[in-house]
């Protein structure tokens, strides 16, 4: 769509066509015609955002939200079937110890430890249980949905009212399921992307990058085949949430809708996925750490030093390994070029300051461009270092 015009542009340009048409000297009528070109430029104006906006919402690229009067939902609901997945509660099994015949009642709450993986988070046990007095254990749920609700084993909580009989000390002793984040609009757009150039072929690359999508928490896969056995095809699994290393759990996720769709709206003879002569390997993706060193920044401060950590954060985000037939040759971005971070960084730099000095490590050693493959992918070192 072409540049939209300003107001001031568009006055001038009903002011200007009215002059000519009527044949008007520059003098006359010139309060009517400030007054007409001023009123009519406003609604011009309205009618082009509104045709903008029409425009953007034809395509999920540029599409907004539902909710700000978008179409990105609805073509979700076309193209994957579904709306962007909300944010989830975990599951987590405590071990808990204390007399038999204690009761631990329906609703008793649990508030997570200043030394747990997610400290001062409420967890509440939705069945009552007695207990026997060996090995007592039960299952709680978090009251908030989210990664901050997250727990590891041996994370210890706290009973949040005394009970008779029973420790108030309690410890994780299983993950049943984890907390999830809502899914991020950004990778629900891409999802749509996919589902539109990739067409499924029965067992290729985009077929693995497609099923994988349907588990929560997958950001993209890297799919191969293994070196030196051309029947087992390992596909390396980048997440959302963190530095993109996926848990066990959602490993164990992705392995399942490779084997099976997750949708039980259909018959089950069409709900079966891999290859039957594909053995499938599904691992985390590898961070190869990626260490940046400035020397001679003229102009200093803290807020300039979060802008370069920022915009030097974002431009790692999109170096990934590249899969041939899976990702459009144009959108390469596989090889990571010191002499490109450097203009990452000078980006945010105004006019009058610079640095003398730019130079980067890749897993340990001084390189000036490194590229990424096989499921690795790069991982800043914080902070960067200023000399």
């Amino acid at each position: 769509m072409r540049p939209i015009p300003t107001i001031q542009e568009l006055r001038e340009t009903l002011a200007n066509d009215f002059k000519s048409k009527l044949n008007l000297l520059s003098n006359n009528l010139k309060k009517f015609l400030d007054a007409f070109s001023i009123v009519e430029s406003a609604k011009f104006k309205l009618l082009y955002l509104y045709l903008q906006d029409l425009q953007n919402n034809i395509f999920p690229d540029t599409a907004d939200l539902e909710a700000n009067g978008g179409t990105l939902e609805r073509q979700g609901r076309i193209y994957l079937n579904r709306n962007p997945r909300p944010a989830t509660v975990g599951t987590f099994e405590l071990s808990v110890t204390g007399e038999s015949g204690s009761v631990l009642r329906s609703g008793l709450t649990f508030k997570s430890n200043e030394n747990s993986l997610s400290p001062g988070q409420l967890y509440v046990l939705d069945l009552e249980y007695t207990m026997t007095g060996t090995d007592d254990v039960i299952e709680v749920r978090s009251l908030g949905a989210g990664s901050e609700f997250d727990l590891n084993i041996d994370d210890e909580l706290t009973i949040t009212e005394p009970v008779i009989g029973v420790n108030q000390l309690v410890t994780v002793s299983d993950v049943i399921s984890q907390p999830k984040n809502g899914e991020d609009i950004e990778a629900y757009r891409q999802a749509i992307l996919d589902a539109i150039q990739l067409e499924p072929q029965g067992g290729s690359k985009t077929d693995y990058r497609l099923w994988s999508s349907d588990a929560q928490g997958v950001k993209k896969v890297y799919p191969y085949v293994k070196n030196g056995d051309a029947g087992t095809v390992q596909i390396y699994v980048e997440a959302t949430d963190g530095d993109g290393v996926p848990s066990s759990g959602l490993i164990s996720e992705v392995e399942d809708v490779i084997e099976f769709d997750p949708d039980e709206s259909k018959p089950l003879n069409e709900r079966g996925r891999r290859p039957i002569q594909a053995t499938v390997e599904v691992l985390p993706v590898v961070l190869i750490p990626v260490t940046v060193t400035i020397t001679g920044l003229s102009q200093d401060t803290p807020s300039i030093r979060s802008a370069i950590q920022n915009n030097i954060e974002l431009y790692l985000s999109s170096v990934r390994p590249y899969i041939s037939g899976a990702d459009l040759a144009r959108n390469r971005n596989d090889i990571l070029y010191e002499a490109r971070l450097q203009s990452v960084a000078t980006d945010v730099l105004e006019n009058s300051n610079f640095f003398t000095g730019f130079a980067i490590t890749v897993n340990g050693n001084s390189v000036s461009s490194y590229q990424f493959d096989l499921g690795n992918i790069p991982n800043l070192v914080t902070p960067i270092t200023y000399n």
